[in-house]
């Protein structure tokens, strides 16, 4: 349902609307819903013969505007919702009001509703008069709301091309496809989903790739979802967003005493996940020797806590992903072989986002659609996107795949007011453009680059300094000497305090 900027009280035009009124008109829905398909194509057909049918064609007017906004309405009559019924009547006004439809073409098409409901209830005649009669006040009160609407909506908005008069609705529940989670209707996701299927049914170790962004920790999720272990905990770990020296115990959990600071026993996310399914995101970025423990959970079932000298049998299914190919990963050390050849014959790759554009429209509707059950109720809903911002969308490049198409939509959702227009978008990625230098400007020097660049990766890396040389292609002593020259150590101790 929609909800208008500023929300307004109900306004006493709709005081009449009873609760014996309520009862009666929910009586009457009830009826005509079960003949909704002659109601709806009588008031099409009456609506389509209109000489003032505005500049939206009326089939398009009617499926994208009057049926989902009307079918709101009538929704929440039946609930007795009074406030909803208004607020869903505001909506339909601004909707018409931006297609560009006469104020006296919706009345008009209102007007039309009584005789839709008088052909869904053609069959019994002495019904007919009493219906319209109940319909009379709350077809007049949705005219009114719809009014209210109509000229409450937002003025001012740049268009950018003629386009933009165009726009495609958002609803409620999204209409895109959705495999546990992941939207997708192209081939590529369709193979992604059918080996999903399958995989879930097992038991043996997956192998997630895939390009940062492109849903990894979805897809392992929908695997544990769809099959027997659904009923068990899932539980994640990001490898990379801790120190190696932690996440032995993370992983396999510790005796009290085993270290300083263990001053209790911790089970470690192995065992938490027993019986369901544990997520290692960026297993590359664990230590060789982590590597050939984790080896041996797959392989004997059994873990070992920090400090222990038995080990604990385990039930858990393991599911590893990383953006780094598999290849490079072997050749550069950060994959033990043997490992890989455990993983490696369940292995799942996720196409990026440039693979599957198709999907692009469904990715924003879907994700438009969770921004407004989220948010709606703090702020007006937003309605649709205009054909320029979704042809935008649809052609810009992704390196960040899914995720950095999401950002740009929830951003568009936050700076907008109920359309989203193309110049809502915000297209460059966050990186800093070229540097126009202006007649005797300075230029940077190289160590002030050298300085950003080292800055921008330490955020990234969340001040993982191991991980920051290997981006950087320096090994960590010199990465340290930099830092120590530009005083970046106190924004690395900074990063890893917000950890």
């Amino acid at each position: 349902m929609y909800l208008m900027r500023e929300p307004a009280p109900v306004p006493g035009y709709l005081r009449p609307l009873s609760r014996e009124v309520v009862d009666e008109l929910a009586r009457l829905i009830e009826r005509i819903r079960l003949r909704q398909t002659v109601f709806i194509r009588h008031w099409r057909a009456l609506c389509a013969s209109s000489d003032d049918a505005a500049t939206v064609p009326p089939e398009q007017l009617l499926e994208e505007t009057y049926v989902p906004r009307l079918r709101s309405a009538i929704e929440c009559l039946r609930r007795g919702d009074t406030a909803g019924f208004f607020r869903s009547g505001q909506a339909l006004g601004a909707d018409l009001a931006d297609a560009g439809i006469p104020f006296a073409t919706m009345v008009t098409h209102a007007s039309f509703l009584k005789d839709g409901c008088a052909s869904a209830l053609a069959d019994d005649p002495v019904a007919i008069g009493p219906a319209l009669l109940v319909l009379e006040r709350p077809v007049a009160c949705l005219v009114a709301a719809a009014a209210d609407g109509y000229y409450r909506r937002p003025h001012g908005e740049r268009v950018d091309d003629p386009d933009d008069e165009e726009f495609f609705g958002i609803e409620v529940a999204a209409t895109a496809p959705c495999f546990r989670g992941i939207v997708g209707r192209s081939r590529a996701m369709q193979r992604v989903f059918a080996q999903i299927a399958r995989m879930a049914a097992g038991n043996a170790p997956v192998l997630i790739l895939g390009e940062t962004g492109t849903g990894k920790e979805l897809a392992a999720r929908a695997i544990h979802e769809a099959g027997p272990r659904n009923t068990g905990p899932f539980v994640a770990l990001n490898c990379a967003a801790l120190p190696r020296d932690l996440i032995e115990s993370e992983l396999f959990g510790h005796k009290r005493g085993a270290f300083s600071g263990a001053i209790a026993d911790c089970v470690g996310l192995v065992r938490a996940a027993a019986g369901g399914t544990l997520l290692l995101d960026e297993v590359t970025e664990m230590g060789p020797e982590l590597q050939a423990k984790l080896l041996r959970v797959l392989q004997e079932r059994a873990v070992r806590p920090v400090g222990s000298t038995t080990e604990e049998p385990v039930d858990v299914r393991v599911i590893a992903s990383t953006n780094r190919s598999p290849e490079a990963a072997l050749r550069s050390g950060m994959l033990r072989p043997d490992l890989y050849y455990r993983l490696r014959g369940s292995t799942l790759i996720l196409p990026p986002l440039d693979a599957r554009r198709e999907d692009i429209p469904d990715l924003v509707e879907h994700h438009l659609s969770m921004l407004n059950r989220e948010h709606g109720r703090s702020g007006a809903k937003v309605r649709g996107i205009t054909a320029s911002a979704l042809r935008a969308l649809t052609d810009a490049p992704w390196p960040g795949n899914v995720r950095e198409l999401l950002n740009v939509v929830e951003n568009a959702f936050t700076m907008c007011s109920s359309i989203i227009r193309r110049h809502h978008l915000d297209l460059t990625g966050g990186a800093p453009g070229p540097i126009a230098a202006e007649p005797g400007a300075r230029l940077p020097t190289f160590h002030e680059n050298e300085r950003t660049l080292i800055e921008r990766v330490l955020r990234v890396t969340r001040g993982n300094k191991l991980r920051a040389a290997r981006e950087l292609g320096i090994s960590r002593k010199a990465l340290y000497a930099r830092m120590a020259r530009y005083g970046l150590m106190g924004l690395a101790l900074h990063a890893l305090a917000r950890r």
